[in-house]
C-alpha cells in the first residue's frame, strides 16, 4: 500500500519543504489546491507534487475529501498538513474526519480571535493587546466612538498580512473601513470576523519550532522588519517585509515561558508552530500563533541559522515518529532577510553590498502582476505576495548588525519616496 501525503494549499513562498522531505522518504505526494491558484503558480515555477487535485474550495474539508477520491486516490494518506494559513483548520478537519470517532481528539487550530478569548481566561500570566470582536466592517464603523486610537484592525482568519490596517484617528477610520468591505479573503471568500486591538510600540519577534507530546521546542527566534504603507487614501496597512533569525539554544525565559503557555493553552501538543509577539517595555506581549511551519522563506532561515531541517523534523513527527535529538551548527550566527518592494530599497541593497562585499541580492519568486477584480480568487494573492523586487540576505555574528542595515533601509526608502513607506521596528 503507498504512503500517501495530502498538502492542502499550496506555499506561497515558493517553497516546498514538506513535498520535499515526503518525496526523500518515499511518499506519493498530493497537492490540493484551487485551479485559479496552480494555473497562477505554475507561470513562475514547477509544482513537484506527483498529482494535484484541482477544487474550488481548499478550505472545505469534505470538498478537499471529494476531489481526493474522485482522483482515484483509494487509500487514506498517512500525512495530511496545509502549505498555508488559509488552509490550516482544513487539515485539521480533513485529520479528524480520516481519524474516525473513536480516535483521540484531533486538533483543530484556533483563529485569532479563539487564541486572543482563550488567552485572555488566563489573564494575567502573559498579557495581550486589548481587542474587540466585529463581524463586519460595517459594525467597526458604528463603533467608532467608542475604540481607542491608535488602533489595529484584523481578520480572525486571514493571512499573510491580509486585511491588517492601522488606523491612527477616528477621521481615518471609515477609508479603512471601506477598503476592508471590498477585500476579500484568499481563495475570494469572505472574512468571517475581524479584531480591533490596541497598537503597541515595540519590537516583534518570533519563535519558530515544533512540539511534541505537549513539550514545546524552540529552533530559532527571529526578530521582525515592520513596513506600514500608506495609500493615496491615507489609510496604513502592514507588511512583514524582514526577519533575522538566530538559534534558539537559550530563550530569554519570558520568550520560553509564553511558549510553553500557549502549548498548554491551546491544546497543542504535536507539530511545528510559530508565535508572534511583541516587547514592550521588556515584557512579550502575545499577538498570535501559527500551528504550521512559517512562511516567507523563514524555513531557509532556520535552517541556515540551526543546521536543522525544521520540515524534517515536523513530518517525522507528524508521521508518528519519535523526537529526534536537536544537534545546532556551531559557531552560531545570525541569518537575516528582507524583502524589498521599492525601486529605491533595491538600488540601496545593491549598492550596499558593492561597498561592503557582503550579502547576496537573491531573485525573487517572479509571479507576474495580474489586473484581477477584488472579488477574484487570486486577488489576496496579488495584493499580497506579487511584487517583490528582490530579497537581501544577510549573515553575521548576532542580529543587531543586520537589522541596523535593515532598518537603515527602510527608513531611506521611505523618505526618498516621499514618507509614504513607514518603518516600525
Amino acid at each position: 500500500m503507498r504512503k500517501i501525503f495530502l498538502q492542502i494549499g499550496a506555499t506561497r513562498d515558493g517553497q516546498n519543504p514538506y513535498c520535499e522531505v515526503a518525496k526523500r522518504d518515499g511518499y506519493f505526494t498530493v497537492l490540493a489546491e484551487m485551479s485559479d491558484f496552480v494555473d497562477y503558480q505554475s507561470l513562475s515555477l514547477t509544482l513537484p507534487f506527483d498529482l494535484i487535485i484541482r477544487l474550488d474550495r481548499p478550505e472545505n474539508p469534505w470538498e478537499v475529501l471529494q476531489a481526493y477520491l474522485h482522483a482515484g486516490l483509494l487509500e487514506h494518506p498517512r500525512v495530511v498538513l496545509a502549505g498555508f494559513e488559509a488552509y490550516n483548520a482544513s487539515a485539521g478537519r480533513v485529520r479528524e474526519i480520516l481519524a474516525g470517532p473513536d480516535a483521540p481528539r484531533t486538533f483543530i487550530p484556533l483563529d485569532k480571535y479563539a487564541q486572543r478569548m482563550a488567552l485572555k481566561k488566563a489573564w494575567p500570566r502573559f498579557p495581550q493587546p486589548e481587542f474587540r470582536f466585529f463581524a463586519s466592517p460595517l459594525s467597526i464603523l458604528d463603533a467608532r466612538e467608542a475604540l481607542l486610537y491608535p488602533c489595529v484592525i484584523k481578520p480572525v482568519d486571514g493571512g499573510g498580512g491580509l486585511g491588517i490596517w492601522l488606523v491612527e484617528s477616528p477621521a481615518q477610520l471609515g477609508v479603512v473601513v471601506r477598503r476592508l468591505d471590498e477585500t476579500m479573503n484568499y481563495g475570494g471568500r469572505g472574512f468571517s470576523g475581524f479584531i480591533v486591538e490596541s497598537w503597541l510600540k515595540g519590537d516583534e519577534y518570533s519563535l519558530q519550532g515544533v512540539v511534541h507530546d505537549g513539550r514545546p521546542y524552540a529552533l530559532t527566534c527571529c526578530q521582525k522588519v515592520i513596513e506600514q504603507q500608506r495609500d493615496a487614501q491615507g489609510g496604513v496597512s502592514f507588511y512583514e517585509s524582514g526577519h533575522v533569525a538566530a538559534a534558539a539554544r537559550a530563550l530569554p525565559p519570558a520568550f520560553a515561558s509564553l511558549m510553553t503557555f500557549c502549548c498548554e493553552t491551546f491544546g497543542y501538543r504535536l507539530g511545528a508552530f510559530h508565535i508572534d509577539f511583541i516587547v514592550v517595555d521588556g515584557v512579550p506581549h502575545f499577538l498570535e500563533m501559527g500551528f504550521r511551519l512559517s512562511g516567507m522563506g523563514v524555513v531557509n532561515l532556520v535552517q541556515e541559522a540551526t543546521g536543522i531541517n525544521w520540515a524534517e523534523v515536523a513530518f517525522l513527527l507528524e508521521a508518528g515518529g519519535a523526537m529526534p535529538a536537536l544537534r545546532f551548527s556551531a559557531p552560531p550566527r545570525a541569518v537575516g532577510q528582507l524583502r524589498l518592494r521599492q525601486p529605491a530599497q533595491l538600488r540601496q541593497a545593491e549598492n550596499w553590498i558593492a561597498e561592503h562585499h557582503q550579502g547576496a541580492l537573491l531573485p525573487p519568486l517572479a509571479l507576474p502582476g495580474l489586473q484581477v477584480s477584488r472579488r477574484s480568487s487570486l486577488y489576496a494573492d496579488l495584493t499580497r505576495h506579487a511584487g517583490i523586487l528582490g530579497v537581501l540576505r544577510l549573515t553575521a555574528a548576532g542580529r543587531d548588525d543586520i537589522l541596523a542595515v535593515f532598518n537603515s533601509m527602510v527608513r531611506n526608502a521611505a523618505a526618498v519616496s516621499g514618507g509614504n513607506l513607514l518603518c516600525a521596528e
